[in-house]
């Protein structure tokens, strides 16, 4: 299983190279994925060439083409079906290239937890949206002159497109330069909408199914905050590089205390989709320079999305006290406590090793994080966020949320 970040553009005319289109998109998804991107184009003879670009790399020229960055290398590649070559990526639980041929030729049963992006060497691109619907799918259009297919709305808006529509679970795109269609084929949809989009993985500037991931992320600190009001009294707020930012931002705002922009990322690297030990912990030790000057001598709200293992934050937490003299840090996350690992695709830990797991009340933590307080954000105040911004509990996955083992509904 993985996380990706995927974008297919195709022209409807003669004299478009998609190629820029591509190198656009690849700084705008590489949170969803590793520093290299595989590309698939094909040529004015329907040949494809492949290529792993880095982001100042040059793509090769296309009419048509796909951009994937991705976690697990068996998210994406070339296989052939019947007489026809078809580069593919996708996102959630892997399956094998036979399925995807299945998929793309309308053979087989669908699968349930995984989204596909394709191109043929006939000329075709084609996306599939898993009948959950956990795995997000948008159609974007530039003009009249391209289709553009994508993971996440902002990579539409980034290349200059236009999202049209949201695709429904269940359902597969196919455009080729002569048509452009959006069918059903897999019934009774489910539609539940995967918490960590919202609360982690997604860009601020996304959004799922027509719900802005800002406005929901803005929502979750400002509950989060009102519950530390009560007891947690600080000098300043600072967020954690770089997707505890937002939530520190509005949580100083409600807590009507100074953020300072004190945690300074050096490399742009999501530490929590880094599967190598060694290598999640340079990751999180690059997005750690503090600013000395506003936090010595003072009482530091340390915000955060979320928490898995706690690596991040015991880094933060010695950065702060050892190196720029934090008097306290309090630590507040703006999700609910995850207490097991996501089996539909998102890449996590396994429960062994989720902190949460770990200890069975909050002190025990608070010692091994080196924090004066700990709070995790409510599951109550998550389904109330949820249902302001319009979407029913019951339609939004919280599998890694919940201790009981009930199932995600299929």
């Amino acid at each position: 299983m993985g996380v990706s970040g995927f974008v297919g553009v195709i022209s409807f005319h003669d004299g478009w190279d998609v190629s820029k289109m591509l190198r656009y998109a690849l700084p705008v998804l590489r949170h969803r994925g590793n520093d290299t991107a595989w590309t698939a184009l094909l040529s004015n003879d329907n040949k494809f060439v492949i290529e792993e670009v880095k982001e100042d790399g040059n793509i090769p020229s296309g009419w048509a083409g796909l951009l994937c960055l991705y976690t697990n290398d068996a998210s994406r590649g070339l296989v052939k079906c019947g007489n026809t070559n078809v580069a593919y990526c996708i996102e959630g639980v892997v399956v094998e290239p036979t399925e995807v041929c299945k998929l793309v030729n309308g053979n087989g049963e669908a699968p349930a937890y995984t989204s596909l992006v394709a191109l043929t060497s006939g000329g075709e691109l084609i996306a599939y949206r898993p009948i959950t619907g956990l795995r997000n799918l948008v159609l974007g259009a530039y003009g009249f002159d391209l289709a553009m297919i994508s993971n996440e709305s902002s990579a539409i808006n980034a290349l200059g497109g236009e999202v049209r529509l949201f695709v429904e679970p269940g359902s597969i795109v196919r455009a080729s330069k002569l048509n452009l269609s959006v069918s059903r084929i897999a019934g009774n949809a489910r539609g539940k909408l995967c918490v960590m989009e919202f609360i982690y993985l997604s860009r601020p500037d996304s959004e799922v199914d027509g719900h802005p991931v800002y406005e929901f992320r803005k929502a979750l600190a400002r509950r989060l905050a009102l519950g530390l009001a009560k007891w947690v009294d600080v000098d300043v707020v600072i967020g954690m590089p770089e997707t505890g930012i937002i939530y520190g931002i509005k949580a100083a705002e409600t807590l009507r205390k100074p953020f300072e922009y004190a945690l300074l990322n050096i490399e742009r690297r999501r530490s929590a989709l880094r599967e190598d030990l060694l290598d999640k912990v340079s990751s999180v030790h690059l997005k750690l320079s503090p600013v000395i000057s506003a936090i010595r001598g003072r009482r530091v709200l340390l915000v955060d999305d979320s928490l898995l293992t706690g690596i991040s934050i015991k880094e933060a937490s010695q950065s702060l006290r050892h190196r720029a003299g934090a008097k306290e840090v309090h630590v507040a996350i703006a999700s609910p406590r995850i207490v097991r690992s996501c089996p539909y695709g998102i890449d996590m830990p396994p429960d062994n090793q989720l902190l949460a797991n770990a200890f069975s009340n909050y002190a025990d933590a608070q010692k091994v994080l080196e924090v004066d307080s700990l709070t995790w954000l409510n599951l109550d105040d998550l389904y109330a966020t949820a249902n302001e911004a319009g979407i029913d509990r019951d339609h939004l996955c919280t599998y890694c949320l919940r201790g009981d083992k009930h199932e995600l509904d299929l």
